[in-house]
């Protein structure tokens, strides 16, 4: 997608903000997400995790009332509470690349992995994350479809 990075991240904010930009996507035009961004960062601390894992109830109520970003409360809640997250993993594997890489080529763990510790990601949605931070991903058969068809 356009305006999607498709790197590595170079630390964890940056790890951050893509999930939560995955997150935010989901369900909604990408386009739309796209051009609102520039919001989102500055509505969570440019994705500091330790800056929005501090974010309280009241600010949760007052991005709700942001109309800069995507006013999705379960989505804003998620962001928070994913911070948490973050920052937990980063000290246990040294830092969230060192998170990924503990699974080595094991997607599929990772994946479920990812949907039992962060909040408000599915199958897709983490699925779209890997995809946006590099990791080298085995098409399923419904992209091998799609990449024949667009080839």
């Amino acid at each position: 997608m356009p305006g999607w990075k498709v790197t590595s991240p170079k630390n964890d904010a940056e790890y951050f903000e893509r999930m939560s930009k995955t997150i935010f996507t989901a369900g909604l035009n990408w386009e739309m997400v796209d051009k609102k961004w520039p919001n989102f960062r500055k509505a969570f601390a440019g994705f500091a995790p330790e800056k929005v894992a501090k974010m309280t109830e009241k600010d949760g109520k007052s991005l709700m009332g942001n109309e800069g970003i995507v006013r999705n409360e379960r989505k804003i809640r998620a962001t928070i509470q994913n911070a948490d997250e973050v920052i937990k993993l980063g000290k246990e594997f040294g830092s969230f690349k060192g998170y990924v890489a503990s699974f080595g080529k094991d997607e599929g763990g990772l994946q479920e992995d990812i949907q039992e510790k962060f909040k408000h990601v599915g199958g897709s949605t983490a699925r779209m994350f890997l995809w946006s931070v590099g990791y080298k991903l085995t098409p399923t058969a419904e992209e091998k479809k799609w990449m024949s068809k667009n080839a």
